[in-house]
């Protein structure tokens, strides 16, 4: 974190470092950014749409009503106003859903999922947000009092890639009062969102605190450092160490041997399962720690038990530990594959289609009534039910538009036309570039 006192073009400076030190800012063009219309992401807009300018980048802004205030309306007007100065293409989205819980929770998870939804409909593939040095020093008290794990302690990422869209945070360095003078300096317009100063929010009542104590907010920020340095030490070392214990299947489960609960500590074995659960169940948060500890402590007693948990199934065998994704968290929904085109399914595979006609997707468990199925499963049954039920039911079935069946995975196919033309990879859940693992 920087000096009170920063000189704006300074500044400017160094988020254009920040964003220069990746390689893959020169070969992007088109960018999103989250505008809430607050002094954190009017800043980020300002300086991103002079760079954007300056770099030949096209700037897609999103603001995102949540419904829930009567000044969202006049924040939404001042952000598109900035917008058609700045000559940023303006995008609003809404949500028009209140719950009776977790209110704050829902909304911020509803808000970076209909963003990053646009985002792969617009193909963009980085988000910029406005997340400063305070939000840190704010999350990290919230997770001590909330007796957090290691990870939680280092808890907002410059860089983090989740579903296929980089979320960029390039004011980490920078504190709140910075950015208050900088928006004072440039005359940037902004509007406070009154909930920040509402008591009967826990992150509010901390950041009242740690407004007071400056050195402890300055202390908690540089233990966060810290504590992400410990974390990338520790998922370095779970990636390198713990890989001839696991193997991930083609058929997009894992396999890990129980030899592994006596030859590590629990807190590295605790940590490789839930991030795998995290990325196999496709689920940005992991909430149910009291169960994984129920699934270690049975696993060490060799009991043989199926839990769902996080968009998964665990099953604990004698000498195995299966996680694979539920049938019942999967999309039933039909996805279009267009010609020669190529997409992700359950984040999990990537099918390319090679030939001149449009496809569709559906899982397995959706189509086991079929007949056709029914009669290549007779055939095959010895070589099918080498693969558990759990897992056949979340492989992809391919269809043509008439109909015609291709299962790659157990080489079922109505059609040559198929299997010569669709290409289908199983993508690794443990080796995204920019994903640290969460």
């Amino acid at each position: 974190m920087q000096n009170a006192n920063l000189d704006f073009l300074e500044f400017e400076n160094e988020v254009r470092q920040t964003l220069n030190k990746y390689y893959f800012i020169k070969h992007e063009r088109h960018y999103g950014i989250a505008v809430s219309g607050g002094p954190d992401s009017m800043l980020l807009l300002n300086v991103l749409s002079r760079w954007a300018s300056l770099e030949d980048k096209s700037l897609h802004v999103f603001s995102f009503d949540h419904n829930l205030r009567k000044e969202s309306i006049s924040e939404l007007l001042l952000v598109e106003k900035a917008c058609k100065l700045l000559k940023c293409n303006f995008i609003k989205l809404s949500w028009n859903r209140k719950p009776k819980t977790a209110l704050m929770e829902q909304a911020r998870i509803a808000r970076y999922s209909y963003i990053t939804k646009k985002c792969l409909e617009l193909k963009i593939k980085t988000l910029f947000l406005g997340h400063h040095a305070d939000d840190i020093a704010e999350t990290v008290s919230m997770r001590i009092i909330n007796n957090s794990y290691l990870e939680g302690l280092c808890p907002i990422f410059e860089l983090r890639e989740i579903f296929n869209v980089k979320f960029f945070r390039p004011f980490l360095r920078f504190s709140k009062n910075q950015i208050l003078q900088l928006n004072s300096i440039k005359k940037i317009e902004f509007i406070n969102d009154r909930s920040n100063s509402n008591n009967k929010y826990f992150r509010t009542r901390v950041r009242k605190i740690l407004n007071k104590e400056e050195k402890l907010k300055y202390d908690l920020i540089k233990a966060s450092l810290l504590f992400c340095k410990i974390r990338k030490f520790n998922d370095k070392f779970i990636k390198k160490e713990l890989k001839s214990y696991f193997y991930y299947k083609n058929e997009g489960f894992l396999e890990i041997r129980k030899e592994i609960l006596e030859k590590y500590p629990k807190f590295l074995v605790f940590n490789f399962i839930k991030k795998a659960i995290i990325r196999l169940g496709n689920k940005k948060y992991f909430s149910k720690l009291e169960v994984l500890e129920k699934v270690y402590f049975h696993a060490l007693q060799n009991k043989i038990i199926t839990y769902s948990i996080g968009g998964c199934i665990i099953i604990l065998k004698k000498k195995k530990i299966y996680i694979c994704r539920e049938y019942n968290d999967l999309k039933k929904d039909p996805l279009l594959i267009a010609s020669y085109k190529k997409i992700i399914w359950d984040n999990r595979f990537l099918i390319k289609n090679n030939t001149k006609h449009s496809l569709k997707i559906l899982p397995l468990g959706s189509f086991l009534n079929n007949s056709f199925y029914k009669k290549s499963f007779k055939i095959n049954k010895k070589k099918i039910k080498i693969l558990p039920f759990q897992v056949r039911k979340t492989l992809p079935v391919i269809f043509t538009l008439e109909g015609l069946v291709n299962i790659p995975h157990l080489n079922i196919c109505e059609l040559d036309l198929l299997e010569n033309n669709i290409r289908l990879h199983t993508i690794d859940f443990f080796n995204k570039k920019y994903d640290n693992i969460i």
